[in-house]
């Protein structure tokens, strides 16, 4: 595993007291559409943090770049049904 010069390996990120490990949010953002609101929600705030954090590998922030505009994607064709808010 490759260390940034800030000692954050290049396959998590750090976010305010935890580290995610990418592969698991590459793959999380692939079932987003199976998740509760609240993690749905959270798993895209943390894509989010990914791609604006510029010591993240460009190879893996354009990964997870392509997954959460899958992930959009799908949730903006998805039918909306009760208190559902997209």
């Amino acid at each position: 595993m490759v260390e940034t010069p800030t000692g954050v390996p290049s396959d998590t990120t750090q976010l305010p007291q935890q580290k995610i490990p990418l592969q698991k949010l590459y793959e999380d953002l692939a079932g987003i559409g199976a998740m509760d609101l609240d993690a749905g929600a959270q798993c895209r705030e943390q894509a989010q943090q990914v791609l604006a954090n510029p010591k993240i590998s460009l190879n893996w922030r354009d990964a997870i770049a392509e997954r959460l505009h899958e992930a959009n994607h799908s949730l903006g064709i998805k039918t909306v049904t009760g208190d559902d808010s997209y």
